[in-house]
């Protein structure tokens, strides 16, 4: 036990942590000049798609004409800066302790005090799965599940793959990904939807269609970023 601290800075010497934000040396996934520039969304909102508002309402301007299947939405942080750097930290980099030490506890505290009956995390395509090794979602909604003290239940499921979402409108976002989830099972209750990043809303939306139709009472969104 005596040599614990001495093989532990051997190990930071060698392999030193790097923070998600800037890339330096760093003694956790964030340093702190970074965790200080983390680019928060904070109220007033709109409780249905999570855009910020000049006071709280329930269907601003970008969403009162949208159809959407989710109830609302929720993201921490905005897509840019530090928060999109951590997300590239896991989804191109496989850095997954950023899961445990920021997202999840981030993203928990914007659902505090909420009870849902199920965390329920968007799908890859195989292929896609395949080719990452992992679903950011997954690890992120199972973490988040159990900050929260909810059942984690990955149900849902994409039939077939899409285009990449990144240069597409609304709308050719919203037609590429109609169809492609599936439920494996029925759902019930109050059903709370992780993902990593949330633009459009159409992928979310396609998902919380799904869950609606296999029996869930309501659909909440919660991601980490979302584009303002």
């Amino acid at each position: 036990m005596a040599l614990k601290p001495y093989v532990e800075a051997l190990a930071d010497l060698f392999y030193p942590q790097r923070c998600v934000g800037c890339s330096r040396r760093s003694s956790d996934v964030l340093c702190r000049p970074c965790f200080e520039a983390l680019p928060g969304i904070t109220p007033p909102l709109c409780r249905r798609c999570g855009l910020p508002t000049a006071f709280e309402v329930y269907g601003c301007d970008g969403c009162r004409t949208v159809e959407l299947a989710f109830d609302g939405a929720r993201a921490p942080l905005r897509y840019e800066g530090v928060g999109k750097g951590a997300v590239h930290a896991l989804k191109y980099g496989g850095y997954r302790p950023v899961v445990e030490r920021l997202m999840a506890p981030l993203m928990a505290g914007c659902v505090e005090g909420e009870r849902f009956d199920v965390v329920v995390p968007v799908p890859l395509h195989r292929t896609r799965f395949a080719k990452r090794g992992f679903n950011q979602a997954e690890l992120i909604g199972d973490a988040v599940a159990g900050m929260i003290g909810a059942s984690f239940l990955d149900t849902l499921r994409a039939v077939r793959g899409t285009r990449d979402q990144v240069e597409l409108t609304a709308t050719s976002r919203r037609e590429n990904v109609a169809g492609v989830f599936e439920a494996r099972g029925p759902v019930t209750g109050r059903v709370l939807l992780v993902d990593d990043v949330m633009t459009t809303g159409a992928t979310l939306n396609e998902c919380a269609r799904v869950l609606k139709t296999a029996g869930a009472r309501e659909v909440q969104t919660l991601t980490l970023c979302r584009t303002c």
